[in-house]
């Protein structure tokens, strides 16, 4: 009589939580099955200051800001931005190391150096909605990839008109910092976040974000209060 192997431990994990296209849902190995990832815009190498694709005009960062230089993979829309939406707020948790992986490997091949990578943090009561901070699951795999220490160096509350106020941990003078969020808009929110570690004394600031939506003049609005 043939022997019967019990399943083992990944076995179950396959059997309970099955690989899926963060982006359809179809069986797949993640981020994207093979319809998805045809459709997924990577971003070509860019503006160094603000990543945007060169062209005339685009929405650059302002002379004041304070991020020295921000690399970006991927358009926020199609595939990227359901499955962006699917790990922040569908459950699909395990969908940010994933995600954030391409990116990491590129961040790798650049040979980029600097003393720790941080990221935007996210107010706690919505980590604890989401059971997750989003932004520190991407920046654990950006760090990985550096060989940089990974830290927390913001804390966040709430700030004037709804928007988050953010301040160093810790000072830091003339360190520099990787900075992670997960999708660049209007830049507003990596902004607050950059300039407190500023006021810490960091020095050079690389933002570093999975995606971004659009060519939204950057630092339209932004914290400089």
């Amino acid at each position: 009589m043939p022997r019967v192997r019990p399943c083992s431990t990944r076995c179950m994990i396959r059997l309970l939580l099955p690989s899926r296209c963060l982006a359809c849902r179809a069986r797949a190995d993640m981020p994207f099955c093979a319809r998805c990832t045809a459709q997924v815009r990577v971003l070509p190498p860019g503006c160094p200051r603000c990543g945007a694709p060169p062209s005339a005009g685009h929405g650059c960062w302002p002379p004041d800001a304070p991020i020295d230089a921000t690399f970006t993979s991927y358009a926020y829309r199609g595939p990227v931005r359901a499955a962006i939406v699917a790990a922040k707020v569908g459950g699909a948790r395990r969908g940010w190391a994933a995600l954030a992986g391409p990116t990491a490997a590129r961040l790798r091949a650049m040979g980029l150096a600097v003393d720790a990578v941080t990221w935007v943090t996210s107010v706690p009561s919505r980590v604890r909605t989401r059971g997750i901070d989003h932004a520190r699951a991407i920046a654990v795999v950006v760090a990985d990839a550096l060989d940089a220490p990974l830290v927390r160096l913001l804390d966040v509350g709430p700030g004037p008109v709804h928007d988050e106020h953010y301040r160093a941990t810790i000072a830091l003078p003339g360190s520099d910092l990787v900075l992670v969020d997960d999708v660049l808009t209007t830049g507003a929110t990596a902004w607050r976040a950059a300039a407190a570690l500023r006021a810490a004394g960091a020095g050079s600031i690389v933002l570093v974000t999975l995606a971004r939506a659009g060519g939204h003049p950057l630092g339209a609005v932004t914290g400089r209060h």
